[in-house]
């Protein structure tokens, strides 16, 4: 066979090749390029994460910041739910016990996270890992799907572009907060479902895409649906053929909304339910406008290789430096509808002011005002930026490169560049982000005028060439930003977390074995995360999640635990006998030594390693007999917490002695600070001294029979640490008191003995106030009254997530005090008969109960929570019905149809939707699977709405379907 045969033999398998099925589920229906487009970018971050010796590439973990403290703690707890059982309506992991499928509704609910089961104990961390990455690629693999079908290209060039929205600065800087990035990445599927409905009438696509934006986060899908009225309003505008079509596009947009968040019902409905409770419901509207940032800074920002915000800072908007070179060409070319720019630019424009402007701010948070973190939908931004750019391109590749748009491409970057040189005015000095940028944007600019110039002998060479050269910039610009962002955001050590682990976990487990009470809880000394019950995996009473119940947060603070309510944490590190029972804490661990207090109520059971392990003497059990008397117990406000225990015990137990007393100062030293009392425990200081902080020192006199606590306050964050010692024993040093008030325990000092306290004032502060107050607990007084309360508890013998029996008998009438955290779907029932519940210390459950003896139920299911799934199956029956009404419509127009001989104008005199459906059921495939030919002899409908001739089309096929391919 000669050469000439070999080369006929070649062009006839690959003809055959292309006309099988095998290429047609590749290119036609996109499999290829949504496969490329998730690949690339998730293959760059874990690149990315190797590079930076993130495990298992390296000894390194992604957990920074709240994933450190919050994020990864919930994920393990749903990890251990998927693998080893429980209920994802409750968890007693968190807090006091919580309604888990709220939490889980913002922090957890990807399913993705069902991943999670093919890894075993232990990688949990790495499960995480891939996870991310995986999101970081579906989000480049759905940009494809939209651009794919938008704009009806089928080349590399949708890959390319998928990577500059995946690796966005934005997805570079919070790609912390994993739980945004399943909804970031539907996104541009939602889009596309818009530009479906406008395009062809296809609803199911946006229906079922924005149900599961919303399942997977209901926050970051609040953001999709506000953008969703703004793109249906630009895609109709370009899409819609007529007032008439118009509405009938505008009744498919509200009713599948309607229908999609219907699908999330039972999600959703808890979930605001849930919101009620939380500190963040009591957020109100700015008054007067203003805004954040210099608009120069906003924009000078677009730059690429810049370090993105991290935490807190100007707006993530950059998308790589070809989007901006581009960009003129979008606004400025020929071959764009006027419409399409104006629709583009207002969409920039309004996410733009959004960011900047409070009012606009606050309203797209979810009225609410963010706890660090800002512009939190920037990523809209670069998704319009992007797309704008393909746009662009996509004209210059089907119409050729003109020199105008030569001449256009400088404008957007030389504009960036020189905002740059105003925000530093004259102390400008080019930094090493801004050369880079200057390098890769001259580098894309010669690349199009090497496309223009040089004598390519086809078109489709020409494109290929210019795309592969485009594509290796590309991958090189975000494959330094992908180092760049992981770099900023940062990586900890993998295995120094959880801290002393390998030690706490064998006294965890044999507290599991040996102890045979169904329910008790347990907290450490010290903090390691803020949520260290939810890491270690034992029921704590410690939380920090904006699903923190706010009402237990105040009663946190009134006891003198560590607790914010706009922080949304309260947990615990030390406290007293008193907040030790009545919260239900049998045990405590201390890691790190012994403890060095509390001697008398707190025995050592056992220890490990350097973790010791110790059993309260006086634990309560989760609902325990009190007398009516504390329904009468007013709000302390925090202001000392010894007497709101004094009256709280009073109240509940009927013992009227006083049980804390306060304690006069035996002597004061102060070193660098001037200090005066304005009454006990209440001082004012100022620093005269050349040091930066000064301190004092107050020395208290042990009694025998009692036990010193103290409560510190440095007020307005004036002072800083605390210092204890019990004669020359040190109880505890380096206590934070600059935001959150706290009790401490002083040691076990009796008569003859002193305890000392050292307040060290802040660096910051020259002068201000601060509290500190010392009481005596007596053990005799305390003795009495944990009898009268341990005598009347609840014996539980049966307990699982959602479902708690147990017998009760109460000598007297009374109420059943329930250390659970007051919720309207826990219900109680007493012998059978549905008791009322309500709050107790305005946090609390209470039930009134008779005397006697009782059978005692406790159920519990979220607020909200059947009707959500009700409206979720109604909604689901309603798109089903909706789906066998357009079959049997599509059946009947068929049967209807004009034969297939008519001619062409007998087709266009149709209505413009049903002429558009069958154009583009023979163009593309939906992505909910219609099947769907290959674009033969026909005309093409672009997205700006003219017509492309036979000829056209099959150029721009030939130019486009196998551009990658060569000749």
């Amino acid at each position: 066979m000669n050469k000439e045969e070999k080369r006929a033999a070649r062009r006839t398998r690959l003809e055959r090749f292309r006309k099988g099925k095998f290429y047609g589920i590749l290119y036609d229906k996109g499999v290829l390029y949504f496969l490329l487009s998730f690949l690339i970018p998730f293959a760059i971050m874990l690149y990315a994460f190797g590079i930076y010796g993130v495990h298992p590439f390296g000894d390194r973990q992604i957990l920074v910041v709240d994933l450190w403290h919050q994020y990864y703690p919930f994920f393990r707890v749903v990890h251990e739910k998927l693998t080893s059982g429980g209920s994802f309506l409750y968890s007693w992991e968190n807090g006091m016990g919580t309604n888990f499928l709220s939490l889980i509704s913002y922090y957890a609910a990807s399913p993705l996270n069902w991943l999670s089961v093919f890894f075993g104990e232990g990688n949990e961390r790495d499960a995480l890992t891939f996870i991310l990455a995986a999101k970081i690629g579906f989000a480049g693999a759905f940009f494809s799907t939209f651009l794919r079908y938008t704009y009806k290209r089928r080349d590399f060039t949708i890959c390319m572009f998928s990577v500059m929205y995946a690796l966005c600065s934005y997805t570079l800087g919070y790609y912390w907060n994993v739980m945004w990035f399943d909804t970031i990445a539907l996104f541009p599927l939602v889009m596309t479902g818009i530009v479906m409905i406008c395009r062809e009438g296809k609803w199911k696509v946006f229906t079922f895409g924005l149900a599961l934006s919303l399942i997977a986060n209901y926050y970051v899908g609040y953001f999709t649906c506000i953008f969703s009225v703004f793109m249906f309003a630009s895609a109709s505008i370009i899409e819609c053929r007529g007032i008439k079509d118009w509405f009938r596009k505008l009744f498919l947009m509200i009713r599948s909304s309607v229908l999609g968040i219907g699908l999330g019902g039972f999600i959703l409905l808890p979930a605001y339910y849930g919101l009620q409770l939380t500190y963040s419901a009591n957020n109100t509207m700015p008054r007067e406008m203003s805004f954040y940032e210099d608009w120069k800074k906003i924009f000078a920002n677009l730059l690429s290789y810049n370090e993105p915000t991290k935490v807190d800072g100007l707006p993530n908007f950059a998308c790589g430096m070809l989007a901006v070179l581009l960009f003129g060409v979008f606004l400025l070319s020929f071959g764009i509808k006027i419409r399409e720019k104006i629709s583009s630019l207002i969409m920039l424009g309004i996410i733009a002011v959004s960011c900047n402007m409070n009012i606009l701010n606050f309203i797209w948070h979810g009225f609410h005002f963010t706890n660090q973190i800002p512009y939190r939908f920037a990523f809209i931004f670069s998704f319009v930026l992007a797309a704008s750019a393909f746009r662009a391109l996509d004209i210059m590749l089907k119409k050729g490169i003109k020199i105008y748009q030569l001449i256009l491409m400088p404008i957007a970057p030389v504009t960036v560049f020189v905002l740059n040189r105003m925000v530093e005015g004259d102390a400008f000095k080019p930094s090493q982000a801004f050369k880079s940028s200057l390098v890769i944007t001259a580098a894309f600019w010669l690349i199009f005028i090497a496309a223009k110039i040089f004598p390519f002998k086809t078109t489709k060479r020409r494109n290929v060439l210019l795309t592969l050269a485009l594509t290796a910039a590309v991958l090189s610009e975000f494959v330094s930003n992908a180092q760049i962002g992981v770099r900023t955001v940062d990586t900890t050590g993998y295995y120094d977390y959880p801290a002393s682990y390998g030690d706490v976990k064998p006294l965890l487990d044999k507290v599991k074995k040996n102890d045979k009470d169904l329910f008790y809880r347990m907290e450490m000394t010290q903090t390691y995360t803020l949520n260290d019950s939810a890491l270690y995996g034992y029921r704590g009473v410690s939380q920090f999640s904006s699903a923190a119940n706010v009402s237990v947060t105040t009663m946190f603070k009134r006891l003198g635990l560590y607790a914010s309510e706009a922080g949304n944490r309260y947990y615990y590190r030390t406290s007293t006998p008193v907040v030790n029972s009545l919260l239900g804490i049998k045990y405590i661990i201390k890691k790190g030594g012994t403890l060095n207090s509390e001697g008398w109520v707190l025995e050592e059971e056992d220890s490990s390693g350097s973790t010791h392990l110790y059993k309260n003497r006086y634990p309560l059990s989760m609902g325990f007999m009190v007398k009516d008397n504390v329904l009468l117990m007013e709000d302390g406000g925090g202001a000392n917490p010894f007497e709101y225990q004094n009256d709280l015990i009073r109240r509940v137990s009927g013992v009227e002695d006083r049980l804390f007393v306060p304690q006069p100062v035996a002597l004061v030293e102060y070193d660098g600070l001037d200090v005066t009392k304005n009454g006990y425990g209440n001082y004012t200081f100022q620093n005269d001294s050349d040091e930066p902080t000064g301190s004092a020192l107050y020395t208290y006199d042990c009694i025998d029979g009692s036990y010193l606590y103290g409560y510190a306050n440095g007020t307005g964050g004036t002072c800083d640490t605390l210092e204890i010692k019990c004669g020359e024993d040190l109880v505890d040093s380096g206590k934070l008191i600059e935001s959150y008030p706290i009790v401490f325990t002083m040691g076990n000092g009796q008569g003859g003995e002193t305890s000392t306290v050292r307040i060290t004032s802040n660096k910051d502060h020259k002068t201000g106030n601060f509290k500190l107050m010392i009481y005596a607990l007596d053990t005799k007084i305390f003795d009495r009254a944990y009898e009268e309360l341990a005598d009347e508890q609840l014996n539980i013998t049966e307990f699982s997530d959602r479902k708690i029996r147990g017998e009760l008998t109460a000598k007297e009438d009374g109420i059943l005090f329930l250390s659970i955290p007051y919720e309207k779907g826990w219900k109680v029932y007493v012998d059978g008969e549905r008791a009322e519940t309500f709050k107790l210390l305005q946090a609390v459950t209470g039930v009134k109960v008779a005397k006697g003896s009782h059978d005692i139920r406790i159920e519990y299911t979220p607020e909200g929570f059947p009707l959500g799934v009700t409206i979720s199956f109604v909604s689901l029956g309603l798109i089903i019905l909706a789906m066998l009404f357009d079959r049997r419509r599509l059946r009947r127009r068929r049967r209807t149809a004009p034969a297939a001989e008519a001619p062409q104008e007998e087709l266009q005199e149709q209505p413009p939707f049903n002429y558009r459906a069958e154009v583009y059921d023979q163009v593309c495939e939906s992505l909910i699977g219609e099947d769907v030919g290959r674009v033969e002899d026909t005309e093409v409908i672009l997205y700006d709405g003219s017509k492309k001739p036979e000829k056209e089309v099959d150029d721009a096929k030939s130019e486009s379907d196998h551009s990658i391919q060569g000749d």
